[in-house]
Formats: structure tokens, C-alpha cells, sequence
């Protein structure tokens, strides 16, 4: 849905490198619950789904089961940290870094919807693109093909979008600082969990900040 061909590429090789990163941590990382290691494998699916949306094709792609599995994973995020805590955090801390994982899928199933509801409407109704309900189309060089035009949805986004930068920048300053403090070794190298942990809040960042770029083009 992004027409700015450069602002698609970066973003599709963004996500691409971000779902490569999810994937590589899910399978690698065998020291680690298996909760953590599901956990990078939903952020690599949603990495996945981002890249697709942002071409054009990527919104023939079913819109209801993404919407399950997002929402789904969501619901999941919150209920397992309720379940199965941390061992070295309170329930109540486990809870609260979750929250941010679950709000980020949770956001991307509305994304989905938001989508999918305009296209079902469209394929309904029989018409075209550019009189899809709840979408505008973008004018000759604008940065986006469509945008949303029910004033709700584009507040949404918005407010979506600033939640999501907001989280973008936790996630990034909180990766440095991890990274900048980690122990060091004998030899001066950071120790590997704590390069790990780094990256992993790293990524988390740049996957936010993918998504908020994806919801401000919408808006």
C-alpha cells in the first residue's frame, strides 16, 4: 500500500531482516522457555505480514485469519505472562513487559482489519479502488496508494502510530543502555546474553517504529 518506492523498499527490507532476526532467535536460542522462543516466532510472522503490507499485493492476502492469529497472539502475550511468569520478576513486572508485545500484535490485527473491512466492502459492493468505503486514493506521488477516510479510523491510526513510536523509543533506548552496560569479560567482550538482550530490544524498536511509519502513511 506504500507507493513511495524507496520508502517501500526500506521498509520491506526492514521487516524482511527483522522476521530473518525473529526466526534465527526462535530456532537458536534452545537455552530459552519455550515461551521466549514462540515469542520470536510471532514477532517474525508479524514481520513477515508488515513487509507484505507494505506492496500492493500484499492486501490480496486473507485479511480474517490474520486477524485471528494477531488478535490471538495479542490474548497471548497477556495470558502468559499471567500464567507462567518470570522466575527472577514479579508477576506484576512479567505483566507489564508484556503489555508492549501485546499491544504492537494487537495493533497489527487492526491494521489487518481496517484493510480487509474496505476490501470485502469494495469486492461487495462491485467497485473499484478508488471508491473502496473507508479508503481514499492517494493523489500522483503521494507516499501512500490509499489512505483511510472514516475520521475515526484515521484517529486510530494515529493515536496507533504514537503508541507504537512511543514504544519504538523505549524499546531502542533501553537496547543501548543494555548493551552499553552488559558485563564484560576478561578480554573486554560483552557477554553474550547480554548482546543478545540487546538485540533482541533492538529489534523490538525497529519493529515499532516500522509499524508506526506504516500507520502514519495510512492516515
Amino acid at each position: 500500500m506504500i507507493a513511495a518506492t524507496g520508502l517501500r523498499w526500506i521498509l520491506t527490507l526492514l521487516f524482511c531482516a527483522l522476521a530473518a532476526y525473529g526466526l534465527w532467535r526462535a530456532l537458536a536460542a534452545r537455552s530459552h522457555p519455550w515461551t521466549a522462543r514462540l515469542a520470536h516466532a510471532l514477532h517474525a510472522v508479524m514481520a513477515l505480514a508488515m513487509s507484505a503490507m507494505s506492496w500492493s499485493w500484499g492486501m490480496d492476502l486473507p485479511g480474517t485469519p490474520q486477524v485471528v492469529f494477531f488478535s490471538a497472539a495479542a490474548a497471548w502475550f497477556v495470558l502468559i505472562a499471567l500464567a507462567l511468569p518470570s522466575r527472577t520478576e514479579p508477576r506484576a513486572r512479567t505483566l507489564v513487559n508484556a503489555l508492549p508485545h501485546a499491544a504492537m500484535t494487537g495493533a497489527m490485527a487492526w491494521m489487518v482489519a481496517a484493510m480487509s473491512s474496505a476490501m470485502s466492502m469494495d469486492a461487495t459492493g462491485g467497485g473499484h479502488a478508488h471508491d473502496m468505503p473507508g479508503m481514499d486514493m492517494s493523489a500522483p506521488g503521494a507516499t501512500a496508494t490509499m489512505t483511510l477516510s472514516d475520521t475515526g479510523d484515521r484517529w486510530s491510526a494515529g493515536l496507533l502510530a504514537l503508541v507504537l513510536l512511543a514504544l519504538a523509543l523505549w524499546w531502542l533506548a533501553k537496547g543501548f543502555d543494555t548493551g552499553r552496560l552488559a558485563p564484560r569479560t576478561a578480554s573486554g567482550a560483552a557477554s553474550g546474553g547480554a548482546v543478545h538482550a540487546a538485540w533482541d530490544l533492538g529489534c523490538h524498536g525497529l519493529m515499532a517504529l516500522g509499524m508506526a511509519v506504516m500507520f502514519v502513511v495510512m492516515v
